[in-house]
């Protein structure tokens, strides 16, 4: 059991509309909509049953209080677990939150035996939002009751492993406390990023403007969603995202033919701003030697 048997499982549990320009890409065509998916992902490593996030809840709630919703034939976490991969929800040992957002956080309380771990950070917001993340968070400020009402999370302070072959790691940015989740897995390491990218693009250049990334705009700080997108870059040798269609191209990762990336691809001219910096430099700005 362990690195060799570790398979993950993709979740599709609804169709979400947003804007390019306002959430997908940082000046992106803003007022153009794109649906896309809401995953989680089912990790079985052979010892442990694993949820990482656990997504949307019924159309009628997420088009009510959020965005426009549509669920294709998408069915909930718990449900698409059964009838899809045949694992009953008493079996998921643990339920690891990448953060609280409304998206990612539906029907955990279908999970009897499961642990939830979660960002420190995350639990404190979410609990205690800024009045701008009300809605995000569904707070009962506004006379919604969050997922999350009453459950006990068990917090994570530092990057830390929580399970074997399972490493949660500072990705903050999209929200205050955001981290993303390595799978070390027979081919590499799959890192389930949440919300710190929306789409493998943003991993991608926008020439046009010089960037090395073309990061999503949908942040608490953009300064700290940078250096996040530069840490995933570092780190996987295969992204999974929640929010992007091509995730759902196959059934189970890693499979075989699987192209992994090339991790801080170098393109000329298109620098990474965490990355680069001169030896020095900052020490030198400030006059001393």
């Amino acid at each position: 059991m362990g690195v060799a048997e570790t398979k993950i499982y993709p979740i599709n549990t609804g169709w979400l509309q947003n804007d390019l320009g306002t959430y997908v890409f940082w000046k992106g065509p803003a007022g153009e909509k794109i649906w896309q998916p809401c995953y989680c992902y089912y990790v079985d490593t052979g010892e442990h049953k694993i949820l990482i996030d656990t997504g949307l809840p019924d159309q009628e709630r997420a088009t009510k209080y959020h965005h426009n919703c549509e669920k294709r034939g998408c069915l909930q976490v718990h449900e698409h677990l059964e009838q899809k991969l045949g694992v009953h929800p008493d079996e998921i040992d643990a339920i690891v939150f990448t953060h609280l957002h409304w998206d990612h956080v539906q029907n955990m309380k279908e999970f009897k035996n499961a642990r939830y771990i979660a960002p420190r950070a995350e639990i404190e917001m979410a609990y205690n939002p800024l009045p701008l993340y009300y809605r995000t968070y569904e707070s009962p400020a506004i006379g919604i009751e969050p997922a999350y009402q009453g459950c006990t999370f068990e917090m994570i302070d530092d990057e830390t492993e929580v399970l074997p072959g399972i490493t949660m790691f500072h990705t903050p940015g999209h929200s205050v406390g955001h981290m993303a989740v390595t799978v070390e897995t027979s081919v590499g390491d799959i890192v389930v990023c949440g919300d710190a990218i929306f789409n493998g693009r943003n991993l991608e250049p926008n020439e046009d403007e010089k960037w090395r990334y073309w990061v999503p705009a949908r942040f608490v700080s953009s300064v700290d969603g940078w250096r996040s997108v530069e840490e995933l870059d570092k780190r996987a040798d295969y992204v999974l995202p929640c929010h992007d269609p091509a995730c759902g191209e196959s059934d189970v990762y890693p499979y075989e033919g699987m192209k992994l990336r090339e991790r801080r691809k170098h393109i000329p001219g298109l620098h990474f701003y965490f990355g680069d910096m001169p030896p020095g430099a900052t020490r030198k700005a400030h006059g001393i030697k």
